[in-house]
Formats: structure tokens, C-alpha cells, sequence
């Protein structure tokens, strides 16, 4: 038997298995627990998940963007050999073993595989607080991030680093498929708020206890950036900063009413902000202009309002249907519950939080989000793209095109800055830019060919035809429908 579990209520579960008439052998089981949905194996992959091609390869006469901000080149050549970029020139500079695959780059471009710099290894299916990793959902949500091009993720903060960790080195290892991955390990604060239960309490700590949890995750877990939560005071704050430079760790916060602040940054030697939204003062081109010069990054994810305000459905509509990033790779029992939900229940929730503790609504959010974007991209401060997914209407990998059709779109940033957000800036804020995120030699061989021009119109971006992980071409179609791992 094989099944998937979901975060549905028993009453949608029932109702939604009604309403999938085209799905004739799925089933719902309903439990104490949770409902599962079953799903006959004639609907799903009988493939496991694999790479179609692990040996050189010549894109040959293709357009490149290399994620660093400079124009598309046309008419070039780019090598990779032994899973890494080993030469890019003119069409037909370049000489490739004999044994290498050569792929025909007339009307494709490729650029950098995409970094979701603000994700989750966990979380949303069951409400804006999740009950922790459900590793089954974590095997395929990994493979829709590589279906979608996405081949790096930052998972930004989990109740359950040891999972994450796991998760992240069975990755490295190839135990299982997925995009390379790096975490923020368990989030802390002084008090909880908005996320109670997750997060590590510290109330009046003193710098050794301090010390000690970052040992911990810097030498058990192999943490590198610790996140901070919204109930932080600055003095404790600051405390943690000092302990973690002393470490060369680093610290991102998600202070909620005070992210993008530039006071706390100034005070605290924070290093960035996980998110450009929340605010309760409408952002300024001076504050933009205090961060650049503190050198405070900054990770966009405007993609969230269409979770938080249900925007997304109310402009669009049914913008799953045909929306192959989502129906090609998500559960049906997922889609049909965010279709049936439209994300209301959500939009409430946030709309309390923005009147209760800012004093703001939905929509003033997400105004300034888009022009907050935009401010920060002209000041030059570090602003990359991420997603917060997996929430309902957030999906896991379609997300990050989303995102970036915001930014072009909604605040105004060209396509060309827009894709450097997504991989340079992202590769640079991990500090993993002499890993990946550009189209260099001796970089990672992660890449993303597309039809058409994302540097002329950014949905282009969507348009996949090969995904390179490490040098190796994805099969795409053998990720598709495996919803049994």
C-alpha cells in the first residue's frame, strides 16, 4: 500500500476525497491522527528519481546569463566536465571529450540553477505552526525544488535540526536526490512569540550558555548561519551576534515588526534579515541606504502574500490548473486542498498579526513589500530571493519563479537583477559563490536551460528544458508523480 499523509482536516479530507472523480482507486483513510490518502500505483511514477545523463556535456551555440548582473552573451559554448563548469567561450572555441553530449543550444538560454535562499525542510501543511519534519514529504518535496531548476536550498530555521541535518547529508551523500542544501539549525528568542514550542527559549542567558548552543550547532549540526525569531530583545541579541563571530557563525533574523531596521542592525552587528516584509514603518531609500552601508543582506519573500492574502488565487484564479511546476509534481489530495481553501484561513491569520502587533493590514504589507524591493536593489543593498515554502499557495519550487515574476513585474526590478537575486546574490548571502550561483569555470556544474529569453521576459524562466545538479542532467519526468516517497 501506498500512501501520503496530509494535513487535511477528517471533515476536508472526506469531502475531498468526493471531489476527485478522475482519481477512481484513491482513498482516504482517517485515523485518530491525521487522514491518509492512498493512491492506487497506477497514478503514480513506477521510475525512481534519476539523473538522465552523469557525463560531459557541450551546450553548444546558447545564450548564457551568467547570474552576475552583466547582459545575456549570445552565441556561446559552455563545458561541463566531471560535475563542473570546465570552459566557457565563442561557439565552437571550445574542444570536449569525445564522449561528451553535445546539446544543440539554438533558442535556449541557460543561466545559473536557481537558490531558494528561505526555505523549510518542514512546516505549513498543517497550519502556520507545523508539528515538525514529516520525512516521507521531505524525500518528493526535494525533487520538486530539482523539477523547477532549483538546485541549492537554505533550509532557514527547523524545531529539529538532527532531521535537517540528516536530510541535508543523505542529499551530499546521494542517498537521496535533491538540490544541495545548507540550514540555519534550530531558531532561538527570548520569548515566544508566534511560533511557541519551536524555538530555543533564551530568557536572561549568559554568554557561556550562549556559547554552548552555538558549539552545538556549529559542531553537531554543522550550522554556519543561526536564526533569531521575532520574540528577541536586542540586548540578547546582541550577545548572540558577539558569541557567534567569535565562531564565524553567523546571524539572521526574522524580527517581524523590526525587520530591515536599520537601528537593530546598527546596534546588534546582525548579518541579515530573513525576510523584507512585516514591517510596521514604511520603508525609506535612507534606510536602504544605512543598510548598504552596514552591509546587512537582506532575503525577499514576497511570494508569501499570495499565502497571506489569498492575492494570488483572487487575480489568477484556478492558477494551478495546467501549471506544470505544481500539478506535474504536488499531491492531487494538496492541490485540490489549496484550491478549496484559496487560502482565507491564512489571510485572516496574518491580517490579526498585522493589526494587533503593527498596526498595518494585508494590503499595506505587500505595497511596501514591492516598493521595499525595489529601494533595496537600487541602494545595492545584498537582496536575494526565497519563498517561505511549503504553505498553501506556496509551493515548493514553483515558488521561486513566482518570486521572481514579482519583482519584475510588481517592483519594478529588471529581469536582468532580478535572476542575479535569485543565484549570484543567494550563492553570495550563503557565502557558497565559489561553489555556485554564477556561470563561471570551476564553479558547480548547476545550471538551468530554458527556452527563450528570461533576460527579455522572466516567465521565460519557466519554460525548462534540461536542470544540471552537480553536472548531472535531471530526468525530469522521473520526478514527476512520486508522491509514494
Amino acid at each position: 500500500m501506498i500512501t501520503i499523509k496530509t494535513g487535511l482536516t477528517i471533515a476536508s479530507a472526506l469531502l475531498l476525497f468526493a471531489a476527485l472523480p478522475a482519481m477512481s482507486q484513491t482513498s482516504v483513510i482517517v485515523s485518530e491522527r491525521e487522514p491518509t490518502v492512498v493512491y492506487d500505483p497506477a497514478d503514480l511514477n513506477p521510475i525512481d528519481p534519476r539523473y538522465e545523463y552523469e557525463g560531459s556535456t557541450l551546450l553548444r551555440n546558447i545564450r548564457v546569463i551568467d547570474g552576475t548582473g552583466t547582459e545575456p552573451v549570445e552565441g556561446q559554448d559552455v563545458l561541463v566536465v566531471d560535475g563542473k563548469i570546465a570552459a566557457v567561450g565563442p561557439t565552437g572555441s571550445l574542444e570536449a571529450p569525445g564522449d561528451a553530449r553535445v546539446i544543440d543550444g539554438d533558442g535556449l538560454t541557460v543561466l545559473p540553477g536557481l537558490i531558494d535562499v528561505h526555505g523549510h525542510f518542514y512546516g505549513g501543511w498543517r497550519g502556520g505552526n507545523d508539528s515538525g519534519i514529516k520525512p516521507t514529504y521531505v524525500k518528493w518535496q526535494l525533487l520538486t525544488y530539482l523539477y523547477a531548476g532549483v538546485t541549492h536550498v537554505h533550509d532557514i530555521g527547523t524545531p529539529f535540526p538532527d532531521v535537517a541535518a540528516d536530510i541535508r547529508d543523505q542529499i551530499a551523500a546521494g542517498a537521496i536526490m535533491g538540490p544541495d542544501a545548507t540550514m540555519s539549525g534550530q531558531f532561538f528568542e527570548t520569548a515566544p512569540v508566534g511560533a511557541a514550542g519551536e524555538s530555543m527559549l533564551f530568557v536572561n542567558p549568559s554568554a557561556d550558555a550562549v556559547g554552548g548552543w552555538l558549539d552545538k550547532q556549529k559542531h553537531t549540526f554543522g550550522v554556519e548561519m543561526v536564526k533569531c525569531h521575532a520574540g528577541t530583545s536586542a540586548q540578547i541579541l546582541k550577545l548572540v551576534v558577539t558569541e557567534a563571530v567569535e565562531r564565524d557563525m553567523r546571524v539572521v533574523c526574522d524580527l517581524w515588526h523590526l525587520n530591515g531596521s536599520p537601528w537593530i542592525a546598527d546596534m546588534t552587528g546582525l548579518h541579515g534579515y530573513a525576510h523584507n516584509s512585516f514591517m510596521s514603518i514604511e520603508p525609506s531609500p535612507e534606510d536602504a541606504a544605512r543598510l548598504a552601508e552596514l552591509g546587512t543582506f537582506i532575503t525577499s519573500t514576497t511570494v508569501m502574500y499570495d499565502t497571506f492574502g489569498a492575492y494570488r488565487v483572487q487575480t489568477e484564479g484556478d492558477y494551478t490548473a495546467g501549471n506544470s511546476l505544481i500539478e506535474d509534481v504536488q499531491p492531487p489530495a494538496w492541490i485540490e486542498a489549496a484550491r478549496s481553501r484559496g487560502g482565507e484561513e491564512s489571510s485572516a491569520r496574518y491580517q490579526s498579526i498585522f493589526e494587533g502587533i503593527m498596526g498595518t493590514d494585508n494590503d499595506m504589507q505587500r505595497n511596501w513589500v514591492f516598493k521595499w524591493n525595489k529601494i533595496l536593489v537600487d541602494a545595492g543593498v545584498l537582496l536575494g530571493l526565497g519563498t517561505d515554502a511549503p504553505y498553501t499557495n506556496n509551493w515548493t519550487g514553483e515558488s521561486m519563479h513566482r518570486e521572481m515574476e514579482l519583482w519584475v513585474n510588481e517592483s519594478g526590478i529588471s529581469p536582468i537583477q532580478t535572476i542575479k537575486g535569485a543565484t549570484h546574490t543567494n550563492a553570495r548571502i550563503l557565502k557558497i559563490e565559489d561553489r555556485t550561483g554564477s556561470i563561471a569555470v570551476g564553479l558547480e556544474g548547476d545550471l538551468l536551460v530554458v527556452e527563450g529569453n528570461p533576460a527579455e521576459n522572466i516567465s521565460d524562466s519557466r519554460n525548462i528544458r534540461y536542470v544540471f545538479n552537480n553536472g548531472k542532467i535531471v530526468d525530469r519526468e522521473s520526478l514527476t508523480r512520486q508522491w509514494k516517497h
